[in-house]
């Protein structure tokens, strides 16, 4: 039995779609998102809008996963599933991709405080289908270009190999995506 599970993927991959869905379908599952509404959150949220040094991102990205971490912890014991969309995979993912930190630096540094996931599901999606589906955001962050994304695409891959992550293909339509999602996590949940 799953008590946590995480949705991770590059923007625009359709995770928090799914996730909406999978709190629909499921009972018992509570849903979470990082960068959270905490006060570390708001301030990560708008650092990632801002020119600031992938260090700084990391250390705010930090201080709010753990605070985080410590509400998943609570709202597990109280009997729910949490569903996390993005948790320490996007850290790794996308701070590493700044080319300034390296990803085993990003792994290690975040294996010391984090929640083990019982499932996460890395959303795969072609970089420029991602941008074409977020092209209509309002305020883009300052990682949706093509290039970062690439970098950020091929290190969650190798997050994936590493961690035994399931990937999904999101490139195929939503339904599809869902149908794939529940038929994994029904015998989990």
């Amino acid at each position: 039995m799953a008590d946590f599970v995480v949705l991770e993927g590059i923007d625009g991959s359709g995770k928090t779609s799914v996730g909406k869905y999978i709190e629909r379908e499921f009972d018992g599952v509570h849903i979470t998102v990082e960068p959270t509404d905490s006060d570390v959150g708001k301030l990560v949220k708008r650092s990632v809008h801002e020119d600031s040094s992938p260090y700084y991102d990391l250390f705010l990205f930090l201080a709010d996963r753990v605070e985080h971490t410590e509400g998943i912890k609570d709202t597990i014991e109280r009997g729910y599933t949490v569903i996390c969309d993005r948790y320490w995979g996007s850290t790794a993912a996308y701070q590493a991709a700044s080319q300034e930190i390296e990803l085993d630096y990003l792994i290690d540094i975040q294996q010391r405080f984090i929640l083990r996931p019982d499932v996460t599901l890395l959303f795969e999606v072609d970089v420029d289908t991602a941008l074409k589906r977020i092209s209509g955001r309002e305020r883009k962050s300052k990682y949706e270009n093509n290039d970062y994304l690439k970098r950020v695409r091929d290190n969650y891959l190798e997050l994936a190999d590493r961690f035994g992550w399931t990937v999904i293909d999101a490139e195929k339509d939503l339904d599809e995506v869902k149908s794939r999602v529940y038929s994994i996590l029904k015998d989990e949940i």
